[in-house]
């Protein structure tokens, strides 16, 4: 996948879209990836580390909090790439994806979720140092998720900066 251009609408009052040329293999990774969100567990996320009971209460709203952006971000993923429209073919075997910056920074923040939660499941490795790793084949799945998304952060990434 690569970014082609940002594109003006030709409506003068909807946001410009992001372009990227996507392969059929390609998006078909993204959505398979996409399907695991969330990955991380609301409680997940810690107000304090360790957890204090003193704050048993900001630690409640924070999960809920979490819980809800979950929500949310599923909500969109779901209403995004529902239907074919998100994805358009140009030519034979080649597709365009188009993005608005908003709906990049959120598919951001889930490609991030499931990429965190990935790590996490696989024990939080220190991956520059594969001796700490431990493959099996029932967290291999993990692995391959983690570093798809990074490749599809890094690709957005580069398309904003």
């Amino acid at each position: 996948m690569k970014f082609l251009r940002l594109s003006n609408s030709k409506k003068e009052t909807a946001p410009p879209l992001l372009l990227f040329q996507i392969t059929p293999r390609e998006k078909a990774a993204l959505l398979a990836v996409l399907q695991l969100f969330p990955v991380l567990d609301a409680s997940h996320h810690q107000f304090t580390n360790p957890p204090q009971p003193a704050r048993a209460a900001e630690q409640r709203l924070l999960q809920e909090s979490m819980s809800q952006l979950q929500d949310a971000h599923q909500r969109k993923l779901d209403q995004l790439f529902r239907g074919e429209e998100q994805f358009f073919p140009v030519s034979r075997g080649e597709l365009r994806m188009a993005l608005t910056a908003a709906q990049l920074e959120w598919l951001l923040q889930v490609l991030n979720d499931i990429r965190v939660g990935s790590w996490v499941r696989l024990g939080c490795p220190d991956l520059a140092d594969g001796a700490h790793l431990k493959l099996s084949g029932s967290n291999a799945h993990a692995l391959y998720a983690m570093h798809v998304c990074g490749e599809f952060q890094s690709i957005f990434l580069e398309a904003v900066t």
